[in-house]
Protein backbone atom coordinates (compact mmCIF):
# COMPACT_ATOMS: atom_id res chain seq x y z
CA UNK A 1 0.00 0.00 0.00
CA UNK A 2 1.21 3.50 -0.79
CA UNK A 3 1.01 5.14 2.63
CA UNK A 4 0.96 8.63 1.16
CA UNK A 5 -2.21 8.02 -0.84
CA UNK A 6 -3.85 5.06 0.86
CA UNK A 7 -4.39 3.37 -2.54
CA UNK A 8 -2.85 -0.06 -2.70
CA UNK A 9 -0.55 -0.71 -5.62
CA UNK A 10 -2.70 -3.58 -6.91
CA UNK A 11 -5.74 -1.26 -7.20
CA UNK A 12 -3.63 1.35 -8.97
CA UNK A 13 -2.42 -1.29 -11.45
CA UNK A 14 -5.97 -2.52 -12.06
CA UNK A 15 -7.10 1.03 -12.89
CA UNK A 16 -4.10 1.77 -15.10
CA UNK A 17 -4.52 -1.55 -16.96
CA UNK A 18 -8.23 -0.88 -17.40
CA UNK A 19 -7.61 2.55 -18.91
CA UNK A 20 -4.86 1.17 -21.18
CA UNK A 21 -7.29 -1.50 -22.52
CA UNK A 22 -9.98 1.16 -22.90
CA UNK A 23 -7.65 3.49 -24.82
CA UNK A 24 -6.53 0.70 -27.19
CA UNK A 25 -10.02 -0.59 -27.84
CA UNK A 26 -12.21 0.07 -30.83
CA UNK A 27 -15.64 1.60 -30.23
CA UNK A 28 -17.24 -1.86 -30.15
CA UNK A 29 -14.57 -3.20 -27.79
CA UNK A 30 -14.95 -0.20 -25.48
CA UNK A 31 -18.62 -0.99 -24.95
CA UNK A 32 -17.62 -4.40 -23.60
CA UNK A 33 -14.72 -2.96 -21.61
CA UNK A 34 -16.97 -0.36 -19.95
CA UNK A 35 -19.35 -3.11 -18.88
CA UNK A 36 -16.51 -4.73 -16.96
CA UNK A 37 -15.16 -1.55 -15.36
CA UNK A 38 -13.55 -2.18 -11.96
CA UNK A 39 -15.78 0.29 -10.11
CA UNK A 40 -14.38 -0.29 -6.62
CA UNK A 41 -10.84 0.37 -7.83
CA UNK A 42 -11.96 3.36 -9.95
CA UNK A 43 -13.72 4.84 -6.91
CA UNK A 44 -10.62 4.37 -4.78
CA UNK A 45 -8.31 5.79 -7.46
CA UNK A 46 -10.55 8.82 -8.01
CA UNK A 47 -9.91 9.75 -4.41
CA UNK A 48 -6.45 8.42 -3.61
CA UNK A 49 -4.33 7.87 -6.74
CA UNK A 50 -1.06 9.83 -6.40
CA UNK A 51 -1.42 11.35 -9.90
CA UNK A 52 -4.09 14.10 -10.02
CA UNK A 53 -4.55 13.55 -13.75
CA UNK A 54 -5.51 9.93 -13.07
CA UNK A 55 -7.89 11.09 -10.32
CA UNK A 56 -9.52 13.51 -12.76
CA UNK A 57 -9.72 10.87 -15.50
CA UNK A 58 -11.36 8.46 -13.03
CA UNK A 59 -13.95 11.12 -12.15
CA UNK A 60 -14.57 11.80 -15.84
CA UNK A 61 -15.02 8.10 -16.57
CA UNK A 62 -17.30 7.56 -13.57
CA UNK A 63 -19.32 10.63 -14.51
CA UNK A 64 -20.06 9.21 -17.94
CA UNK A 65 -20.35 5.49 -17.20
CA UNK A 66 -21.24 5.03 -13.51
CA UNK A 67 -22.57 8.37 -12.37
CA UNK A 68 -25.41 7.35 -10.10
CA UNK A 69 -23.23 4.73 -8.36
CA UNK A 70 -20.46 7.28 -7.78
CA UNK A 71 -22.20 10.18 -6.03
CA UNK A 72 -20.38 9.64 -2.71
CA UNK A 73 -17.05 9.59 -4.57
CA UNK A 74 -17.85 12.88 -6.33
CA UNK A 75 -18.78 14.50 -3.02
CA UNK A 76 -15.57 13.28 -1.38
CA UNK A 77 -13.46 14.46 -4.35
CA UNK A 78 -14.65 18.02 -3.71
CA UNK A 79 -11.97 18.04 -0.97
CA UNK A 80 -9.11 17.11 -3.31
CA UNK A 81 -6.09 19.43 -2.93
CA UNK A 82 -5.91 20.02 -6.71
CA UNK A 83 -8.37 22.52 -8.22
CA UNK A 84 -8.88 20.79 -11.58
CA UNK A 85 -9.79 17.56 -9.77
CA UNK A 86 -12.30 19.44 -7.58
CA UNK A 87 -13.69 21.08 -10.73
CA UNK A 88 -14.32 17.66 -12.29
CA UNK A 89 -15.94 16.49 -9.06
CA UNK A 90 -18.18 19.57 -8.96
CA UNK A 91 -19.40 18.90 -12.49
CA UNK A 92 -19.88 15.20 -11.86
CA UNK A 93 -21.84 15.79 -8.68
CA UNK A 94 -24.31 18.32 -10.07
CA UNK A 95 -24.69 17.58 -13.80
CA UNK A 96 -28.22 16.36 -14.39
CA UNK A 97 -27.48 15.41 -18.01
CA UNK A 98 -25.00 12.78 -16.81
CA UNK A 99 -27.46 11.10 -14.45
CA UNK A 100 -29.78 8.20 -15.21
CA UNK A 101 -32.07 9.09 -12.33
CA UNK A 102 -33.35 12.43 -11.04
CA UNK A 103 -30.84 14.53 -9.14
CA UNK A 104 -31.19 13.89 -5.40
CA UNK A 105 -31.01 17.24 -3.63
CA UNK A 106 -29.91 15.57 -0.37
CA UNK A 107 -26.93 14.00 -2.17
CA UNK A 108 -25.84 17.14 -3.97
CA UNK A 109 -26.53 20.21 -1.82
CA UNK A 110 -24.16 19.42 1.09
CA UNK A 111 -21.17 19.19 -1.25
CA UNK A 112 -22.15 22.36 -3.10
CA UNK A 113 -22.60 24.19 0.20
CA UNK A 114 -19.13 23.12 1.25
CA UNK A 115 -17.67 24.40 -2.02
CA UNK A 116 -19.43 27.77 -1.74
CA UNK A 117 -18.52 28.23 1.91
CA UNK A 118 -14.93 27.08 1.97
CA UNK A 119 -13.32 26.17 -1.36
CA UNK A 120 -10.10 28.16 -1.80
CA UNK A 121 -10.86 28.70 -5.50
CA UNK A 122 -13.12 31.67 -6.27
CA UNK A 123 -13.75 30.05 -9.68
CA UNK A 124 -15.27 26.95 -8.09
CA UNK A 125 -17.26 29.00 -5.56
CA UNK A 126 -18.71 30.97 -8.48
CA UNK A 127 -19.60 27.76 -10.34
CA UNK A 128 -21.45 26.47 -7.27
CA UNK A 129 -23.82 29.47 -7.16
CA UNK A 130 -26.10 28.69 -10.14
CA UNK A 131 -26.14 25.02 -9.17
CA UNK A 132 -27.32 25.90 -5.67
CA UNK A 133 -29.91 28.34 -7.00
CA UNK A 134 -31.29 25.64 -9.27
CA UNK A 135 -31.74 23.42 -6.21
CA UNK A 136 -32.90 26.17 -3.83
CA UNK A 137 -36.58 25.29 -4.11
CA UNK A 138 -35.83 21.83 -2.71
CA UNK A 139 -33.44 22.99 0.01
CA UNK A 140 -33.69 26.26 1.93
CA UNK A 141 -30.04 26.09 2.95
CA UNK A 142 -29.01 26.46 -0.71
CA UNK A 143 -30.55 29.92 -1.11
CA UNK A 144 -29.38 30.96 2.34
CA UNK A 145 -25.78 30.05 1.44
CA UNK A 146 -25.98 32.13 -1.75
CA UNK A 147 -27.35 35.06 0.28
CA UNK A 148 -24.45 34.75 2.71
CA UNK A 149 -22.02 34.58 -0.20
CA UNK A 150 -23.51 37.75 -1.72
CA UNK A 151 -22.65 39.61 1.47
CA UNK A 152 -19.56 37.93 2.85
CA UNK A 153 -17.53 36.07 0.21
CA UNK A 154 -13.96 37.38 0.25
CA UNK A 155 -13.93 37.66 -3.56
CA UNK A 156 -15.84 40.61 -5.06
CA UNK A 157 -16.63 38.70 -8.26
CA UNK A 158 -18.19 35.84 -6.30
CA UNK A 159 -20.23 38.37 -4.29
CA UNK A 160 -21.40 39.98 -7.54
CA UNK A 161 -22.31 36.63 -9.06
CA UNK A 162 -24.29 35.68 -5.95
CA UNK A 163 -26.17 38.99 -6.10
CA UNK A 164 -26.95 38.39 -9.78
CA UNK A 165 -28.24 34.90 -9.01
CA UNK A 166 -30.46 36.16 -6.20
CA UNK A 167 -31.85 38.85 -8.52
CA UNK A 168 -32.72 36.20 -11.10
CA UNK A 169 -29.97 37.24 -13.50
CA UNK A 170 -27.66 34.85 -15.31
CA UNK A 171 -24.46 34.06 -13.46
CA UNK A 172 -21.67 34.70 -15.92
CA UNK A 173 -18.23 33.17 -16.15
CA UNK A 174 -15.50 34.63 -13.98
CA UNK A 175 -13.75 35.99 -17.09
CA UNK A 176 -16.89 37.86 -18.11
CA UNK A 177 -17.14 39.50 -14.67
CA UNK A 178 -13.46 40.44 -14.86
CA UNK A 179 -13.95 41.93 -18.33
CA UNK A 180 -16.94 43.95 -17.09
CA UNK A 181 -14.86 45.27 -14.19
CA UNK A 182 -12.12 46.44 -16.58
CA UNK A 183 -14.67 48.16 -18.85
CA UNK A 184 -16.26 49.94 -15.90
CA UNK A 185 -12.83 50.97 -14.57
CA UNK A 186 -11.87 52.43 -17.98
CA UNK A 187 -15.18 54.28 -18.25
CA UNK A 188 -14.76 55.76 -14.78
CA UNK A 189 -11.17 56.80 -15.54
CA UNK A 190 -12.16 58.71 -18.70
CA UNK A 191 -14.83 60.80 -16.97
Amino acid sequence: MNTQTGLDLQAARVVEDFFARYARGTARQRVKIVGRAPLAELHAAALRHPDPFVRRWCLFFLDHYANDESMAVFAAALRDPIEFVRNAALHSLACEACKDEALCVADVVPGLLEVLRSDPSPELRLKAIPLLMRLASGDGLARQAVETSAEADPDPIVRSAAKDALAGRLVQTRKRYQRNQRVHAKTAATR
